[in-house]
């Protein structure tokens, strides 16, 4: 049976099996502040009966009242504290509004306020009377972050919950504002010590004897102090109230008596079976019998309960003890002492049976097996990189040595591979190139060459395309493996897309598909196949490929990955828009701005989503919207550039898009940006910057310089097309034409556009160029130069254009209204939860992953406009509750 998961442990309230006395007094104090006091501090030196005063009371709380508990360790910071406090929240099926992967990168971003508001907002919108947050050992934790977010979370926290810290010091907290509003119960080591009548009661109990003068010796040695209390208790009669000789008593004095009266009074087979089994954060039957080698391993846990050796016991299938610190601090200070020759053969072998690979890691890491955790961390980041896990590969990473960090190849990709994920090409492209060099260096030759496929598409995207074209022709001299020939092909598609032939983008996406297919190809690997595949939307054989694509990356991320399932939501965006399905592209437009909450926003969607919003927007001619997105782009685009992605192509997109709506007071403000960089190695980006110079010589009359340059632009615009940049030139090169008086050559440059539409239907293409450039158009004198058919297309271009902007305008504001938007499933979910059941439960009947049940509920909350489940299951039974009995909105399951 495997072990308990690390999570479940620290997120489970110890148990105290037997020894416990009633502390009426302490009890009832604390009872009253658990739900009372914004905070509650228990704050003593190490063993003072914080963790059993606390786990004792919390079994006492009112029925209905949430708890959701905590242990730091030292391998805590901000990210793995929070992570761990939002899985110890799960039962209680918080309303997120936001993914965890997605606040957990707020905190990476130190956007702590934004993190902590997502918090606030899930448990003020939770629905329970009472609320309890413990965090036990506190003091563990030294990362100066955890105390900043603590802070924000207290200053708004709802008033029906309370914030629990247990800490052996104080900590680092501005809590003057509320000791003066009496909002903070604090409990001191003399509020935890035992009364002389609590004294009384624990000795007549570990007796059976009434002898109150034994028991005021005992309280005079120990000051009522519980370990001490303990430890005397432990020790044999004759010795009981003797044996520890003062009220305070150092560390070494602890580990002395513990040695003396504790432990070498432990059978010799017991000693060595702690001793090894020290090591091991929970001790189980399976994993100490692995580490001891004993194969009493069961019989002896069952002693070391018996005996109240310092444990505490954790829910499980089989007995699962935890060791108070205090008494592990001591084993593992004695194995150290007694054994130092097995402590790194201890630590690989608990590593090996270890399920949680942060704890493997470490345990490798501890044992000075750097290899070891290398291999583990190099096994897992794949994995846990398609859960949306790369902030945590990041932490662990951060655990290696300095230099083992700085050396690394291995290291060096993982982080890379990260790197990836948040859209830092400049930090994938120099990781890349170091993790391939080092692993030429050690002979890992497939590895290497993965590597260089990732630094050709990194630089690729930071814009030098011909450096990238180098590389990925020396990649392909060499053997590749699956993956490197499916990012060689990626990098091909990309290069041929700025350079020719027209086909070559179709035929090097077929190939990448047909390898992913092939393969098997993880759900990381077709993330990064598919980043902005839209963009040689228009070029042959692209939009059949680019339908795989997605058919694929559905199949691949299942019911996880929400950033791949978003990509693909975003590139069957474009299709739509391309197709000029424009009321399906509204629908598809709330889902991915929904996602893109979900994630928190990343800067790397969030550009994406705003130009595919702009070109929605140009399409159906909103200007003021345009102008609107525009300036949002520009300011995404900023970000974007410090993360090494180039700039250039978002600002392109928002000055293509002001110059098809005719703005050109704008067009001139941002076009020096551009020309300032022209184009550099990507010949598509010199082209954008030839269209539009040519379009701001038209609108300025300079008639016969924009012709040269129009004419020009169309001998290649098709081989290089990249979304609308040919339909563009067509039309602008038309218009030119027409002014200098030449309706024929006009319509000889406009026709292979209107025949290519007419040909694949895929009229976005055309509306992309701007509706007051096809009314010109439409309205011209032609005279005989144009056919009927090709001006009847002309003016139902415009016609669609100014439909789409009519329809566009009409906006349902009833959140009852067109069934609100939710989906089939969405609505078996609601189903569920109105019937009372738990996201765990939800997930059970309809086969899905607790985490996809939440990203349901929060859509239905943000489509419903709603807070809380409370609030749906109402919505629910009033718009369709009511409906099954013949009453209500007319709604019907069947109608959503």
């Amino acid at each position: 049976m495997q072990s308990i998961s690390l999570t479940k442990a620290k997120i489970q309230t110890p148990r105290f099996r037997g020894g416990l006395i009633e502390r009426g007094e302490l009890e009832q104090r604390l009872g009253t502040a658990l739900v009372r006091r914004r905070l509650v501090l228990l704050v003593a030196p190490a063993g003072y009966g914080k963790t059993a005063a606390l786990s004792r009371q919390l079994q006492r709380l009112a029925p209905g009242c949430a708890v959701a508990w905590l242990t730091a360790d030292e391998d805590d910071d901000l990210q793995r504290l929070l992570s761990h406090l939002i899985e110890a929240l799960e039962p209680l099926d918080l309303p997120w509004r936001l993914a965890r992967e997605a606040v957990l990168d707020l905190v990476v971003q130190g956007r702590l306020r934004e993190a902590a508001t997502a918090l606030l907002n899930a448990l003020d919108a939770t629905d329970t009377a009472e609320g309890v947050i413990v965090l036990d050992d506190l003091h563990a934790v030294a990362d100066p972050r955890v105390f900043e977010f603590l802070t924000e979370l207290l200053e708004d926290l709802p008033q029906n919950w309370t914030l629990v810290i247990a800490s052996r010091v104080e900590p680092p907290l501005a809590l003057g504002r509320w000791r003066a509003r009496r909002e903070v119960a604090e409990f001191d080591e003399t509020a935890l010590s035992f009364s002389r009548k609590e004294v009384e009661d624990l000795w007549r109990h570990v007796t059976g004897e009434d002898d109150p003068e034994q028991a005021d010796r005992l309280l005079a040695r120990t000051q009522g102090w519980a370990a001490g209390l303990s430890l005397s208790l432990e020790a044999p009669k004759q010795s009981a109230a003797t044996a520890l000789k003062g009220p305070r008593h150092s560390r070494r004095h602890l580990f002395d008596y513990l040695a003396s009266e504790v432990f070498e009074r432990l059978p010799g087979e017991m000693q060595e079976f702690l001793l090894r089994c020290s090591v091991l954060p929970e001790l189980t039957e399976r994993r100490c019998e692995q580490i001891s080698g004993s194969p009493h391993a069961a019989r002896l846990l069952e002693d070391i309960e018996r005996r109240r050796l310092f444990s505490s016991v954790l829910d499980s299938e089989e007995l699962t003890l935890r060791l108070h610190d205090l008494f592990r601090d001591f084993l593992e200070e004695r194995l150290r002492k007694a054994h130092p020759e097995e402590v790194p053969a201890l630590l690989r072998r608990a590593a090996q049976g270890e399920a949680d690979p942060l704890r493997r890691t470490l345990m490798y890491l501890r044992a000075g097996a750097w290899e070891e955790a290398e291999q583990c961390l190099t096994d897992v980041t794949a994995s846990m990189l398609a859960s949306d896990e790369g902030a945590q590969v990041i932490r662990i990473v951060e655990q290696f040595p300095t230099a083992m960090q700085a050396s690394s190849p291995s290291l060096a990709c993982a982080r890379g591979l990260c790197a990836w994920s948040q859209y830092q090409y400049a930090k994938v492209r120099s990781e890349m190139a170091h993790a391939a060099a080092g692993f030429d260096a050690s002979g890992r030759c497939d590895d290497a060459q993965r590597a260089r496929a990732m630094q050709g598409l990194s630089m690729l995207f930071c814009g030098d395309m011909e450096e990238a074209r180098r590389l990925s022709q020396a990649v392909r001299s060499r053997p590749m493996d699956l993956e490197t020939e499916t990012l060689s092909e990626l990098l091909d598609f990309w290069y041929e897309g700025h350079h020719g032939p027209a086909d070559g983008p179709g035929k090097h996406l077929a190939k990448v598909v047909d390898l992913l297919v092939q393969g098997g190809g993880s759900a990381a690997l077709w993330f990064r196949c598919m980043a902005r595949i839209n963009k040689f939307i228009n070029r042959p054989g692209v939009i059949a490929q680019i339908q795989r694509v997605i058919g694929g990356a559905r199949a691949a991320a299942g019911e996880g990955h929400w950033p791949l399932q978003t990509y693909a939501n975003l590139t069957e965006a474009w299709l739509l828009l391309w197709q000029g399905r424009m009321s399906e592209l509204e629908a598809a437009f709330q889902r991915i701005e929904e996602d893109s909450q979900w994630l928190g926003q990343p800067a790397g969607l969030r550009i994406r989503l705003l130009t595919l919003r702009l070109m929605h927007q140009v399409a159906c001619d909103h200007r003021e919207a345009v102008r609107t997105t525009c300036g949002d782009i520009i300011e995404q685009a900023s970000l974007l550039e410090r993360s090494g992605e180039l700039p250039l192509q978002h600002l392109s997109n928002a000055i293509r898009a002001l110059a098809a709506i005719g703005d050109w007071p704008n067009v001139q403000r941002h076009l020096p940006a551009l020309q300032a960089d022209g184009g550099r190695e990507n010949p598509n980006m010199r082209m954008i910057i030839r269209t539009v110079e040519a379009q701001l010589a038209l609108h300025e009359g300079r008639t016969g310089e924009a012709l040269a340059m129009l004419r020009e632009l169309a001998a290649t615009s098709a081989v290089v097309d990249t979304n609308s940049l040919d339909a563009t030139v067509r039309t602008q090169l038309a218009l030119a034409e027409l002014a200098d008086g030449s309706p024929p050559a006009a319509w000889r440059a406009l026709a292979p556009l209107i025949e290519r539409v007419a040909a694949g239907g895929n009229v976005g293409q055309v509306l992309l160029t701007g509706l007051p450039s096809l009314t010109q158009l439409a309205l011209a004198s032609w005279g005989s130069a144009a056919p009927e058919e090709g001006l009847a297309a002309l003016h139902e271009w415009v016609e669609t254009a100014k439909r789409f902007k009519a329809d566009s305008n009409e906006r349902p504001s009833d959140p009852t209204a067109d069934h609100a938007g939710l989906s089939g499933r969405e609505l078996e979910v609601l189903t569920l939860l109105a019937g009372g059941q738990s996201n765990k439960l939800i997930a059970r009947s309809l086969d899905l992953s607790p985490h996809t049940v939440k990203r349901h509920v929060a859509r239905i909350l943000d489509r419903l406009d709603l807070a809380s489940r409370m609030q749906a299951a109402a919505w629910y039974h009033t718009h369709v509750g009511m409906q099954k009995t013949g009453k209500g909105t007319g709604l019907t399951p069947e109608g959503f």
